[in-house]
Order: C-alpha cells, then structure tokens, then sequence
C-alpha cells in the first residue's frame, strides 16, 4: 500500500509497512463526544456501493477486504442497519488470529458488538450464530414501541435488544448514547445508505472512509446515502489518500467541526 496523502504531514508518503498501515486505521477515541463514528463504504467508478448481485462484495477488492478486516479489528461495535444486514447476510462478527492481535495489543476485547438498527424487528434471530465458531456479542437497537412478544425470539437467541426513544423508528443518538453506554466508544457503520443518511443529518458522523474500486458497473446501484436531500450537509476534510497494487483508492475524511 503506498500512502499518497496524509494531512497531518504533507511530506509524508511512499510504500507503507503493514505495522504503519495499522497504525494509520487505529479507531480514535472520542473526545468531548459519546462515540467516534467511523463509516467504511466501497464505491464503484460509477457510484454504485453494491455491484449486479446487490452485495457490496461483488465490487471490493483484495486490498479493500484487508482495509476492511482492519477497521473491524480496531472497533468496539459495527453499527449497521437490518436492511444491509438483511440484504448481506451480515451475521455476528467472526475474527481471524491476526485481527486478534490487534485487538490485543490496543486492549480491546476479542469481539466487536454488531450493533444492528432495526425499526421492524425483522430479522432472524439465527444471526447470532456463525456454525461453531466463537463469535461476537449482537445487539438490536429497536423502537421503544416494540412488545416483549416481539423481542423473546431474539433475547432467547442471546441478542440483546435496546429499545431506543423515538417518533417514528430509532433515534440515533440516543442509539450512539446506548452504545457508549455498553462500552462502545469506537463505533464502524458499514451501512447501509439509509442509516448512513441519518448518521449525517444527525452529525454524528466523525470520519469518512471511502474505497474508490477500479470497476464500473452501470445499472441503478444505490449511493453511500439514500433518502431525502440533507438539510444541512456536513463539511468533511480529506486526511490521507492511500493506493493499492490492485489499483483501488483508499480515501480517508474527516468531519470539519
């Protein structure tokens, strides 16, 4: 990975050693704020985050699966939304050794939470498990509407389900309050579109990640955010651009408060 770009240090770039790349991903902490919310999307050439299939893995590349290894191994939970979860087949969060180690050495526990926003509660409780392997604890952020009928299968399942206040679904940040509550101060949502809309309007977003895939695959593929146009759209700053043997483009944002 050569590193093309760093805003903390103009001078800065060439081939990075894995221990640096590492480095250059390690998850803020928050300060003055509940959590550090961190985003991971890949786009296509053309602006699509999924490819013909509807999944985002039909676009992402070998250097981009590692990127994205890497953000999980320095987070506390994955925030996503049941749409994506659903659409994906996003089940608890499964590790290799190396993420392990990471986890280790930054003094994180072995697991990120998959912290999942959910308004319908329509999903299926089996996501909890991945076959026999250890996996990470899962989390449903719910509307307070819902009935304890509704909630037993995933309790029963070992999910735990927070009922979030909110008019008409979850409020996110009273759902980024629960998280920092559990323990979860470096937060990753890897979408969808939808919650990813919300997290912006809401200015919860700190940083931006955003692979840039050498592909282009026409259709209607949907945007890194869906729903109505922001009404006050956040400045973001660029803080390091990355490029891989691959070809893919790594580009890294801040949010400028």
């Amino acid at each position: 990975m050569r590193l093309l770009f760093l805003a903390s240090d103009p001078t800065a770039g060439g081939e990075l050693a894995e221990t640096e790349l590492q480095h250059l991903y390690r998850h803020p902490l928050p300060s003055g704020r509940p959590v550090w919310l961190r985003s991971n999307f890949v786009t296509s050439l053309d602006g699509s985050i999924s490819g013909a299939d509807g999944r985002s893995g039909s676009i992402n590349t070998a250097s981009d699966q590692h990127v994205f290894a890497l953000h999980r191994a320095h987070a506390d939970a994955v925030l996503v939304g049941a749409q994506t979860v659903r659409a994906e087949g996003y089940r608890a969060v499964d590790l290799q050794p190396w993420q392990w180690a990471i986890r280790a050495e930054e003094g994180l526990s072995p697991f990120p939470l998959l912290a999942i926003v959910s308004r319908s509660l329509d999903l299926d409780p089996g996501l909890a498990r991945h076959g026999d392997r250890e996996v990470g604890p899962v989390m449903v952020l719910t509307s307070a509407r819902k009935s304890a009928d509704q909630i037993a299968p995933f309790t029963a399942a070992g999910i735990e389900v927070v009922q979030v206040p909110g008019d008409d679904g979850v409020d996110l940040t009273s759902a980024t309050r629960r998280l920092a509550d559990a323990g979860c101060s470096r937060v990753l949502c890897e979408g969808g579109s939808r919650l990813h809309r919300d997290l912006l309007a809401a200015d919860l977003l700190d940083e931006m990640s955003l692979t840039l895939s050498p592909v282009v695959v026409g259709g209607d593929g949907r945007r890194t955010t869906a729903g109505a146009p922001l009404p006050d759209p956040p400045a973001f700053r660029l803080a390091s651009a990355l490029h891989a043997d691959d070809g893919t483009l790594f580009l890294n944002y801040l949010r400028d408060r």
